[in-house]
């Protein structure tokens, strides 16, 4: 079993708290042929490479990047045309072990990813790692490894894919890296330190790190602070001058996990989170926030998610609904983006549901599947590496497949068993020993579309 010292002690803020990873806004892709780049791939290669092998148009074709920011491992998985649409919907198709392609024996975490604009590349913040790696997709090359500083937690595009911003919670920044796409070049260009930006210290943010962010309509972006629910607050930044414009104390909005835009009017949601106190009943956070870009004020100002944690959420294709999960208590609401009112709850994200958020599995990032017939979501480990351990520690590391239609679980797909662990390694992971072995627990995902889909709204934000 390969060790490493990827432990909680090495991310900035140790209760770093997750957020949501968005993406680009195109809806597809060249059509490519995969080739596995690891042993463990057992798709027949003549087969894949057989132009005239029997394939199933019904089968779409899109990818799941699932990140184990555990074991420091990214899997890929793709509809499964033998199990497509019942209880194994996706085929494994290929691992990357990045302490392998780095040449690094960690810890690196990946954490958040997000794609481009037309899907061709992938940036992936890499929270203990310091550092923002970008993929070219179609062949899985990595084009470009970024001193994007401590704790990394979330890097995205740009509308023009001009630009990488990334979130690092170790150096309280907004990272602006400039982005060549044609040449695959890279570099470091500006940051906002946000300890010493006079708009948010006037505003009365005395602490509090950059976690997320997405873009509005109107050139600017939101990014929420954290990672505690007290250090929670807003900030929002102007591209053109890349300058905070306006900041938001947490009296005014604890916002401290999720960004997502409305696909169409200039609106944009937040979410609120805070686990519970193992010794006070009624604890806890679950809130989500809308936020009018257009007049700069807060149209609905923290309603319940009901549930503990809120924390990922998702439109599905149809831009009808919008998903919203509760980390700690393993489920969620739906949202109408037409009124932002609740109008349905989802019972569960994982199959393991207890009383006992140690018993229960832990929700944490989604992401619609192009087609709209489903919603990927991660699941964290046991031995969770960010976010608080009494509401991120999972039961099942991987991530679940809901239907869109019914709101329930059809799958699980678990890329390395937890059932290979011992229980005391587990237990020496918990306790963060220095020998300890790594052990799963996936945070971010992604969903690449290949084939180009014909969807109401684009496949992922800033649509």
């Amino acid at each position: 079993m390969r060790r490493n010292e990827t432990r909680r002690k090495f991310l900035i803020g140790g209760v770093t708290a997750g957020a949501l990873a968005l993406a680009g806004c195109a809806t597809g892709g060249d059509d490519t042929d995969d080739e596995a780049t690891d042993d463990d791939h057992d798709r027949d290669d003549d087969a894949a490479d057989d132009d005239s092998t029997d394939v199933d148009d019904e089968v779409p074709a899109y990818e799941v990047w699932a990140l184990d920011q555990g074991t420091d491992t990214i899997y890929l998985y793709e509809p499964d045309e033998d199990g497509y649409g019942g209880d194994e919907p996706f085929a494994h198709a290929e691992t990357i072990d990045l302490n392998d392609l780095l040449d690094d024996e960690g810890p690196i975490v990946p954490h958040m990813i997000d794609y481009s604009s037309d899907y061709e590349y992938a940036a992936i913040a890499c929270t203990a790692g310091a550092r923002t790696l970008v993929f070219r997709t179609d062949d899985r090359e990595l084009v470009a490894e970024l001193d994007t500083g401590a704790g990394s937690h979330f890097a995205g595009f740009s509308p023009d894919d001009e630009y990488l911003h990334v979130d690092a919670i170790g150096e309280e920044a907004i990272v602006r890296v400039e982005a060549d796409l044609a040449d695959e070049d890279f570099e470091i260009v500006e940051e906002i330190d946000l300890r010493e930006d006079e708009t948010v210290l006037d505003a009365g943010i005395e602490s509090g790190a950059p976690i997320c962010h997405q873009y509005a309509r109107d050139g600017r972006s939101l990014h929420t602070l954290g990672p505690a629910y007290g250090d929670g607050a807003l900030v929002v930044v102007d591209h053109e001058e890349f300058a905070v414009d306006r900041a938001y104390s947490n009296d005014e909005l604890p916002t401290n996990c999720g960004t997502v835009p409305h696909p169409t009017e200039e609106k944009f949601y937040l979410t609120a989170g805070a686990p519970s106190d193992p010794d006070e009943d009624g604890s806890g956070v679950g809130d989500y926030y809308v936020y009018d870009t257009a007049e700069d004020e807060v149209l609905v100002d923290g309603e319940s998610t009901e549930g503990v944690d809120a924390h990922g959420f998702w439109f599905t294709p149809d831009g009808e609904e919008l998903w919203v999960l509760n980390r700690e208590t393993n489920d969620g609401v739906v949202l109408d983006p037409e009124t932002d009112e609740v109008v349905e709850e989802i019972d569960a994200f994982g199959p393991a549901d207890d009383d006992d958020p140690e018993e229960s599995d832990a929700p944490d990032i989604m992401w619609a599947t192009p087609d709209g017939e489903y919603v990927v979501v991660t699941l964290r480990g046991p031995a969770p590496l960010s976010g608080d351990p009494h509401a991120a520690t999972g039961v099942t590391p991987g991530f679940s497949v809901l239907d869109v239609e019914t709101k329930e679980i059809v799958g699980v797909v678990e890329p390395d068993p937890i059932d290979d662990y011992d229980e005391e390694d587990i237990e020496a992971a918990r306790e963060e020993d220095d020998d300890a072995p790594a052990i799963p627990d996936f945070h971010g995902i992604g969903v690449r579309p290949i084939d180009d889909f014909d969807t109401a709204i684009d496949t992922s934000p800033p649509y």
